[in-house]
């Protein structure tokens, strides 16, 4: 896969306050053997350099079009962007050392597609440890009235769904997929449990509300979904 927000997906509750404006930065990878880099990257991420990373996270792609390739994302995370940096050159370092056989790994198994940078403009981290996600790829040609329109429509949705759900929306910086500007992550525990909720709340009046205010300005582009592997970092 080129580039996307999945990364994002049940990982931000490491950060505590809606106030926390979080940087974020993911690589959309095709892993061949995903048991095997997983287990060298649970080595290297407890190493002295992995430890000193900001928060990390691996996650799978679930359901993705013909056009997407990439079957994982490695992402980092940091409410200080400085750290996204350091994170950089830590990496190049360590695969130049070969560090915990990452170099190795990393060339046998990995195709890296794109890495993607962006921050959260309107999360809620009491759900961010849910189990199933759904990633909206936006074009937003009005982000000040998309934003003030998917705060009202966020307060409802979540309100209808008993806590079981949540909404985030947040802004693609650089390498995101051609005229993404935005993207919309809808959390819930189950597959099964998103889509009872998003067939309900499709048909309420203040989501089609939502779609009249945004619709003179906005388009999604993509609709995918993922769950995570694994997280570091986090304690």
């Amino acid at each position: 896969m080129k580039n996307t927000i999945l990364g994002l997906i049940l990982f931000l509750f490491y950060f505590q306050s809606n106030a926390q404006q979080v940087t974020w930065q993911c690589s959309n990878v095709i892993i061949e053997n995903p048991a095997a880099f997983v287990s060298v990257w649970d080595d290297f991420m407890q190493t002295d350099i992995g430890k000193s990373m900001s928060a990390n996270a691996i996650f799978q792609f679930d359901h993705v079009s013909s056009a997407f390739s990439s079957t994982h994302q490695i992402c980092w995370f940091s409410d200080n962007a400085a750290d996204i940096q350091g994170n950089f050159a830590k990496f190049m370092n360590a695969k130049f050392m070969n560090t915990a056989g990452i170099y190795e790994t990393w060339n046998e198994n990995v195709v890296q597609e794109s890495t993607v940078l962006g921050q959260s403009l309107i999360a809620d981290p009491a759900g961010f440890d849910l189990e199933f996600a759904v990633v909206y790829m936006i074009n937003v040609q009005d982000p000040a009235g998309y934003a003030a329109a998917f705060t009202k429509m966020k307060a409802a949705a979540e309100a209808s769904n008993d806590g079981q759900g949540t909404l985030e929306l947040h802004e693609v910086l650089a390498g995101g997929e051609s005229g993404v500007t935005h993207e919309v992550i809808v959390r819930a525990p189950s597959m099964a449990e998103w889509l009872a909720n998003r067939n309900e709340f499709f048909g309420s009046e203040i989501f089609q509300e939502f779609v009249q205010t945004v619709r003179p300005f906005s388009e999604i582009l993509h609709v995918l979904t993922g769950s995570p592997v694994k997280f570091y970092n986090v304690d």
